[in-house]
Order: structure tokens, then C-alpha cells, then sequence
């Protein structure tokens, strides 16, 4: 229950992160690409590339990283997550995971015009149709994009912090062996995959075996998609011939 409240934290403060910087990028890309005094035109979504690169790194990956270290400072409060090099380099993947938004809008953008000509639409009703598109409030393709953002990005954070906290806490112990378990959620929205491998156990260094997939923790971001997007699974830090009581692990 208490990992449920993190991870419900954590999916409001990067959603709200999220969604802000993408209102902020799509007010300034909506009216370079919708102008009153020429066609459309999709290439104007580049010239934007930028600020949205800005919004990712000074917006959303901070934090993401805030998230990643809340779970951490659960397992220890030994060392600096946000200077570890190992977060360092998780948070740089995850910023780069988010740039690729730009690309995103201008397969959307030419979507519409396509499916305009195709369909005989008049000139005006296409360019509403594209600005509804280019506004985050338009529909909700972006608030539901937003919500699967929050939660993978989030369940990514908080297992990756707890699992690099366990390992340094290991070492800082001398537990040469420490191992580590996969909670799934119990729940009917939990893909097969996920539950089955419910409570598998390994070494702390070593993957868990998802769906064939190898993942260092549950939202692992090096994993596939269909094992990692929407991912609500968590991890345990455990220690050699430890026992866990499962009763009524996730009723309040």
C-alpha cells in the first residue's frame, strides 16, 4: 500500500509536468504551423524542436527525477541520488526517451491533412481539425497520452531508485548475494505476462525473465514496449533465505 501511494504521487507530479510543457510547446507550434495568412504547413512543427528539448530537460526530467529519488530514500539514506552516476545516466535515457514528442505532432499534423484530402474536407474545417490536434486540451488523445506517460515514466523511476538504493545499500552492508522479487499488481488489468512472474526471485545483478524478456526491474526502460508501457509492477529488495509474508499484500 505504501509503494501504491508513491507510485500514485508519482504519476500526478509527472503528469502535471508533462502535460504543462506540452501546452506550453503545442501554443507556440499551433499558430507557425495554423497561420491566418498561409496554408498549412506540418514542417513548421521543427522549428520548435527546441523549446520542447528545454521543456524535457528542465520540466519534466527534474521531476523524474525527484520521483526516483523519493523511492530510493525508502530503501536508504545513504548517498546522493541525484549525483549517483548510474540515476545520471537512467534520467539522461529517460529525457531522451520523451524528445521524440516533436516527431510525434507532425505524424498527427499530416495525419489530418491526408485524411482532409481524402475525403474532400473543405480547407477551413482542415485546419480546425489541425489545431485541434495542435491543442492540449483539444481532445483527448493528449490527456490520455498523458496519463501513460505519467505511469510508465513513474513506475521506471521508483523501481529504478529503489533497485540502485538496494544495490549500494547491499555493498555498503557486504551482502555479496543480495536478490530481489517482482511484485505484480493483483489485479484483472495485470497483463499475463506480469502475472507470472509475480514474486519471481533472482539475484539482485541478474534480470527477471518477463514475457521472454530480460528486465533489471519492473518498468526498465531497456525492455520492450509491451512489457514496460503501462507497467504497474513493483520490486522488493530481499536477502538470501528471507521469508515474505504475502497475506493480504495489497488490501489497505
Amino acid at each position: 500500500m505504501r509503494a501504491r501511494a508513491i507510485v500514485e504521487d508519482g504519476e500526478r507530479r509527472i503528469g502535471r509536468a508533462w502535460f504543462g510543457s506540452l501546452t506550453r510547446y503545442l501554443d507556440r507550434v499551433r499558430p507557425a504551423v495554423t497561420p491566418e495568412d498561409r496554408p498549412i504547413d506540418p514542417g513548421r512543427v521543427s522549428d520548435h524542436t527546441g523549446f520542447w528539448t528545454e521543456q524535457v530537460d528542465q520540466e519534466i526530467t527534474p521531476v523524474i527525477g525527484g520521483v526516483l529519488a523519493g523511492a530510493w530514500r525508502r530503501v536508504t539514506r545513504a548517498g546522493e541520488p541525484l549525483t549517483d552516476s548510474w540515476t545520471s545516466a537512467y534520467l539522461n535515457e529517460a529525457g531522451n526517451r520523451l524528445k521524440n514528442i516533436p516527431d510525434e505532432v507532425y505524424a498527427l499534423v499530416v495525419r489530418e491533412i491526408e485524411r482532409g484530402i481524402t475525403d474532400g474536407t473543405p480547407i477551413p474545417e482542415v485546419t480546425r481539425n489541425v489545431q485541434r490536434v495542435l491543442t492540449a486540451s483539444g481532445s483527448q488523445y493528449w490527456p490520455n497520452r498523458a496519463v501513460t506517460v505519467a505511469r510508465t515514466e513513474t513506475i521506471g523511476a521508483v523501481n529504478a531508485g529503489v533497485y540502485r538504493a538496494a544495490v549500494l545499500d547491499a555493498q555498503a552492508r557486504g551482502d555479496i548475494a543480495p536478490f530481489k522479487q517482482w511484485i505484480a499488481t493483483d489485479d484483472k488489468r495485470t497483463r499475463p505476462t506480469h502475472d507470472a512472474a509475480d514474486k519471481q526471485r533472482t539475484l539482485m545483478s541478474e534480470p527477471f525473465v518477463v514475457g521472454g524478456a530480460k528486465l533489471l526491474f519492473p518498468g526498465d526502460p531497456r525492455g520492450p514496449a509491451q512489457e514496460v508501457i503501462n507497467c504497474r509492477c513493483t520490486i522488493l529488495p530481499t536477502v538470501l533465505g528471507e521469508t515474505i509474508d504475502w497475506t493480504e499484500r495489497q488490501n489497505p
